[in-house]
C-alpha cells in the first residue's frame, strides 16, 4: 500500500475545511459555525414573537376597554345657583329645593349605562368661580348628582352666559367618552338673560358659535322655573340660537319634575318608531304594517323602564306620566326590563319596617301583557299579526279572559306592595291576565295569619 505524503495530508486537511466553509454559508452563517448561529436566530425570534402577542393583546384590552366604556347617551345638567333679585329669599330656600329635587329624580331615572354630569352658574361676573362642574361625566352617578345637586347653596347673579360656554367645553376632548347616539345639555334655569351683560345678542353669538364649533352634534334641552315673564322671550331666543326645541317652562314644583324626566327620553312627547331587528322570515319593513304600543308603569314605586329603544321612568307615587308610547311594525321584537327603587310608597311601610322585624316590601317587579305570560321578570314583546287580532277581538270585553275591555297592545310592570294592589290588578285586568295573588302579611310576631 502507498502512504500518503505531508503534500497529500495538507491537501486533505484543505478540502475538508473548504466543505466546512460552504456548509456553513449554505446554512446563512457567513463563515461562522453551523450550530452557533442556528440557536442566536431561534431566541431572537421568539422574543420578537413574543413581543408582538403582548402588543397585540394590549391593544385588544385597550380597544375593550373602549367599547365598554363609550355610553349610548350622554346628558349634563346645567343648573342655575343664582338668587335672583327680589326674589332672593325664596331662591334659597323652597325654589332651589324644587330645582334640586326635580333634577336629582331626573338623574336617579335615567338609564344605567347613560353617562351624567352635573354644572351650576351663578356668582360674580367675571370671576372664574361664576360657574363650576361639581360632578364630572360618567355612569352610574344618579345618587352622586342627586345628593350633590341639594347641597349647593345658590348666590351671585345669574352667569347665563358663562355656564353654557362652559358646559359645551366639558364635551371637548376624547374623554371622558362622549355619547354614541346622543349627547345632550339639560339647562334648569330661572332667568331667561345673563345678569353680566346688557348685550343679549352677544350671549347668543357666542351660545350659537360655540355650539356649532363643538364638533359633535349637542343636543340642547331649556327648561324655565318660574322665569319672569319678560325674560321667557330672552330664553327662548337663546334656545333657538343653539337649535334647539321651545323652553318648556313650568310654575310649581310638581309641574317641574315630569317636565325634566321627560326631556331626559330620547325623544320626548312623541311616539317613537322601534328599529330592531326582525324576527327570520319577517317581510321587509317597507311592507309590514305599524301598530301603536303602550307600556304602562302601574307601581307606585319608582320605576325605570329600559330595553332599545323603549325608557320609561316615573318617581315615587307620581300621578302623571306613567306610560310611554311607540310603534312597531308586525315582526318586530324587543325585551324590557324595569327596575324599582326609592322610598316605600306605603305611607306606614316605615314605619312598619320600624316595628316588625319581620316586614318585607313587595317590590319586586313583574310584567303583564308578554309573551312570557303573566307575573313575568322580563318582559319579551313581538308584534306578532295574531296579537294584533287578538287585541282586536278583546276591545269590547266580550271575548276578554277578564270579561272587560283588554288590549294585546299594551305591556304593563306593577309590584305587588300591599298599598298599591288595586294597580296591579289593573294592569292585569286590562292585558287579559289572571289577577296576582294576596300578598301574604307577616305580623310583628311572625304569623301570617
Amino acid at each position: 500500500m502507498t502512504g500518503r505524503g505531508p503534500a497529500q495530508d495538507a491537501q486533505g486537511a484543505e478540502g475538508a475545511e473548504a466543505g466546512r466553509v460552504v456548509e456553513t454559508v449554505a446554512a446563512g452563517g457567513a463563515g461562522a459555525p453551523v450550530g452557533a448561529a442556528a440557536p442566536r436566530t431561534s431566541r431572537r425570534r421568539k422574543v420578537i414573537t413574543s413581543l408582538i402577542a403582548v402588543f397585540a393583546l394590549l391593544v385588544a384590552a385597550a380597544v375593550f376597554f373602549v367599547y365598554r366604556s363609550v355610553p349610548d347617551h350622554r346628558t349634563a345638567f346645567l343648573v342655575d345657583a343664582s338668587v335672583p333679585v327680589p326674589a332672593s329669599a325664596a331662591r334659597r330656600g323652597a325654589d332651589f329645593a324644587a330645582v334640586a329635587g326635580a333634577v336629582g329624580s331626573a338623574a336617579q331615572n335615567s338609564g344605567e349605562g347613560d353617562a351624567l354630569s352635573l354644572r351650576r352658574f351663578g356668582g360674580d361676573c367675571g370671576a372664574p368661580g361664576n360657574t363650576s362642574q361639581i360632578v364630572g361625566s360618567g355612569t352610574g352617578q344618579g345618587r352622586e348628582i342627586a345628593d350633590s345637586v341639594r347641597r349647593l347653596t345658590p348666590g351671585g347673579q345669574a352667569t347665563l352666559g358663562s355656564g353654557i360656554a362652559a358646559v359645551i367645553q366639558d364635551f371637548d376632548g376624547l374623554y371622558p367618552f362622549r355619547g354614541e347616539k346622543s349627547n345632550r345639555i339639560l339647562v334648569v334655569t330661572s332667568s331667561g338673560r345673563d345678569a353680566c351683560t346688557s348685550d343679549q345678542r352677544a350671549v347668543l353669538r357666542e351660545a350659537h358659535d360655540k355650539a356649532k364649533s363643538a364638533g359633535l352634534e349637542l343636543e340642547f334641552r331649556f327648561v324655565g322655573y318660574k322665569v319672569p315673564a319678560g325674560e321667557r322671550a330672552d330664553l327662548s331666543r337663546l334656545a333657538a340660537a343653539v337649535g334647539a326645541p321651545a323652553p318648556r317652562f313650568a310654575s310649581t314644583s310638581a309641574a317641574l319634575a315630569p317636565v325634566l324626566r321627560k326631556l331626559m327620553l330620547p325623544k320626548e312627547y312623541e311616539a317613537r318608531k322601534v328599529t330592531v331587528p326582525s324576527t327570520p322570515g319577517a317581510p321587509e319593513t317597507s311592507a309590514r304594517p305599524e301598530h301603536p304600543f303602550t307600556v304602562g308603569l302601574f307601581t307606585g314605586w319608582a320605576v325605570n323602564v329600559t330595553g332599545t329603544p323603549v325608557r320609561c321612568a316615573a318617581a315615587t307615587n307620581a300621578t302623571t306620566d306613567r306610560e310611554c308610547r311607540f310603534t312597531m311594525r308586525e315582526g318586530d321584537r324587543i325585551t324590557l326590563r324595569a327596575a324599582v327603587s326609592g322610598p316605600n310608597p306605603n305611607p306606614m311601610g316605615d314605619l312598619a319596617e320600624q316595628n316588625n322585624p319581620y316586614y318585607r316590601a313587595h317590590k319586586t317587579p313583574y310584567w303583564y301583557g308578554c309573551d312570557e305570560g303573566p307575573r313575568s321578570r322580563t318582559c319579551t314583546i313581538t308584534m306578532t299579526r295574531q296579537r294584533v287580532e287578538t287585541s282586536k277581538r278583546w276591545a269590547d270585553g266580550a271575548s276578554s279572559p277578564t270579561g272587560m275591555a283588554a288590549s294585546r297592545l299594551l305591556a304593563c310592570v306593577t309590584t305587588e306592595e300591599t298599598s298599591v294592589l288595586t294597580l296591579a290588578r289593573t294592569c292585569a285586568a286590562l292585558t287579559g291576565s289572571e289577577a296576582p295573588p294576596e300578598p301574604e302579611i307577616t305580623y310583628a310576631d311572625g304569623s301570617t295569619q
